[in-house]
């Protein structure tokens, strides 16, 4: 005897629905955090204990100071209990709605700027964002500005390629010290003028680190797997070199 006819329909957005909801159960997930021994491992920052006068940590950053790490802690680890705390959005594509030219990347500082690639070839500044702290710096601090204005406790620094390997496309390795430090000053001019405004809530400021372009988990050489264009010493170099400027 014939078997039956399976018949294949699609199904409506609504019976889809249906049919989701039909397998949804609740469960109840609880969790039990081990102390480990003391000494056995490093503290938890996020579950250490403690508070921060609120006001003290203000008048620090309109004073363009430093918090201790540990009064930063504090208040993030309070603050996170009662509700979340937000970054900053994308450099990079803020920027690019400015629409800049040549001459805006280049600014008075470096109008003259000559150095050749090694094609030969005029090096081009046009895409060295981070550049622009020189040459735009008040468009990179009210970029910071609108952020913390925006509802960001937390703004990164305008360093995302503050590298000599990754500023070395652009020949710009003799400023990277300088363009960190500068970097910092301007994200905390932005904070500080924000805090003084709404000292109920402290804004504070991250260092941007980025990758390099270059890598060491990846020939770029098909024909070489082994070869590398960067080796382990001079990318720790260039970190530290980053960080001290923006420390």
């Amino acid at each position: 005897p014939q078997g039956p006819v399976m018949k294949i329909e699609k199904s409506s957005p609504e019976q889809q629905k249906q049919s989701l909801r039909a397998l949804k159960c609740e469960v109840t997930c609880t969790a039990e955090h081990v102390q480990p021994e003391a000494g056995a491992s490093l503290p938890d920052v996020c579950r250490t204990e403690g508070s921060v006068d609120k006001n003290t940590l203000a008048e620090k950053i309109i004073a363009r100071q430093t918090p201790a790490p540990s009064e930063v802690l504090a208040y993030f680890n309070s603050e996170l209990k009662e509700r979340i705390c937000f970054l900053d959005g994308g450099m990079g594509t803020r920027i690019q709605a400015e629409k800049l030219e040549e001459a805006d990347y280049r600014g008075e500082r470096f109008k003259d700027f000559k150095e050749i690639d090694a094609n030969g070839v005029l090096v081009s500044l046009k895409g060295n964002n981070d550049l622009l702290v020189f040459s735009k710096p008040e468009m990179v601090k009210d970029i910071h500005k609108e952020y913390y204005m925006g509802g960001s406790d937390i703004c990164e620094t305008n360093t995302f390629n503050g590298t000599t390997i990754s500023q070395g496309e652009y020949k710009m390795q003799s400023v990277v010290y300088e363009l960190n430090k500068r970097g910092a000053e301007l994200a905390k001019q932005a904070a500080a003028e924000v805090t003084k405004e709404q000292p109920h809530k402290p804004r504070f400021v991250a260092g941007a680190v980025g990758p390099t372009s270059r890598t060491l988990s990846v020939s770029p050489s098909v024909e070489d797997p082994s070869f590398r264009n960067v080796t382990w010493d001079e990318l720790v170099e260039a970190y530290v070199e980053q960080i001290r400027g923006l420390v």
